[in-house]
């Protein structure tokens, strides 16, 4: 008799040292560590709650089933050690944060390809293909936006990494370290070049080329009422060769209206703000190939020579050339981006792209999405660019 009424009371004592002694003996030793309890009370529902313990070192996360289901903050003390306030959130992202800068790059390009790829795997003609590709561009300029300012922008990126799992009958406890990630993203980016059209894309199905240019046609017609060009925050540019003949007058038309009415809201935008008028560059390189416009930079150089502009034994540079191509205005790309896995440059600004980081992805044009680029841009941020010297 005497030994059962010792049972009942070490029983408590041992509950006790469990929830008092244990846990902040584990916690003190590894700060950095996330306690998770899983409650098996009502496993067929379950509402995860974060604990955040007021000493500023330690967070606990719980998973109850009863307690705290329609209950954003409330007291826990009883599950916690002696000592420490707590409230709960319904956030369970929170973790140890670990800063990073990156550079942008002021001047980003992409090869937009992978349409009819990605039609092909959805089991659709390639029309849908090029329609989806031209939505993705309206989605990369507004996602380009969000880095188009002179202040920095952050974002989180979350890794959990389970260390040891506990588990018995009534809770599973486990121990994870979890790494936030804020990112700050230093400069802006002024320039976006998509390849829109190449010279080499007349090769393709007269029905082909016909769409894509619909398409072309189409979004311009749209793009010209978007609140980004209406404000003149987005400037439209114009790249290639759009004399040619074979080019739809249609598409012509509505690509040049675009191009004339986005320069007119921008420069008001310019004239209104100053130099806080951030302004985003689009260029559209359509019916575009990089060997032609060396060559007719060559030719406009040769002319004048010929013409007695420029003595032929003038001390000349590579800058002769440079200010005689179509992406004279522009800065050289710091950033090529091209999709769907192929890696080559397809004469996309190959004199223009001396120096500029190359980056390739398997994603198709229509799936290149925020998050894509957000890791582009991460991974352009950890180049070190020595432009042919060295950085000591």
């Amino acid at each position: 008799m005497n030994n059962r009424r010792l049972y009942y009371p070490c029983i408590f004592i041992i509950i006790l040292a469990e929830a008092s002694l244990l846990v902040p003996l584990i916690t003190s030793f590894a700060p950095s560590i996330r306690i998770q309890l899983s409650s098996r009370l009502q496993s067929h529902h379950r509402t995860n709650v974060l604990i955040d313990a007021n000493d500023g070192s330690t967070k606990h996360s719980f998973t109850s089933d009863e307690l705290f289901i329609g209950k954003e903050e409330s007291s826990v003390a009883q599950l916690l050690p002696n000592g420490l306030t707590t409230t709960i959130s319904n956030h369970t992202n929170e973790a140890t944060i670990k800063t990073t800068s990156t550079e942008l790059p002021r001047h980003i390009a992409f090869i937009c390809d992978g349409n009819s790829r990605w039609s092909t795997r959805q089991s659709l003609p390639k029309s849908m293909g090029h329609a989806a590709g031209a939505d993705r561009v309206i989605n990369v300029i507004k996602a380009l936006q969000r880095y188009q300012s002179s202040s920095s922008y952050s974002d989180d990126l979350d890794q959990t990494k389970t260390i040891a799992t506990s588990d018995d009958t009534d809770h599973t406890i486990t121990k994870a370290t979890t790494t936030k990630t804020t990112l700050h993203f230093h400069g802006m980016i002024e320039y976006c070049t998509l390849y829109a059209f190449s010279t080499e894309n007349w090769t393709r199905s007269p029905t082909e080329i016909n769409t894509i240019f619909k398409l072309m046609e189409r979004l311009a017609i749209q793009y010209r009422s978007d609140e980004s060009v209406q404000s003149g925050k987005v400037q439209i540019e114009l790249l290639g060769n759009l004399e040619d003949e074979r080019i739809p007058p249609g598409a012509k038309k509505e690509l040049q209206q675009l191009q004339r009415e986005s320069k007119v809201a921008c420069e008001k935008r310019r004239d209104e703000l100053g130099n806080s008028a951030n302004v985003l560059t689009i260029c559209l390189a359509i019916n575009y190939g990089a060997r032609a416009d060396i060559l007719q930079a060559a030719q406009k150089l040769a002319q004048s020579i010929a013409s007695g502009e420029i003595s032929p034994d003038a001390v000349m540079d590579e800058s002769e050339i440079s200010k005689r191509l179509c992406t004279a205005h522009i800065p050289d790309p710091d950033l090529i981006i091209r999709t769907s896995g192929e890696t080559r440059l397809s004469n996309f600004l190959l004199w223009d792209a001396a120096y500029a980081e190359l980056y390739f992805t398997d994603l198709l044009w229509p799936d290149f999405d925020g998050k894509a680029l957000e890791e582009a841009l991460v991974w352009y941020g950890k180049r070190k660019r020595r432009f042919g010297g060295r950085n000591e």
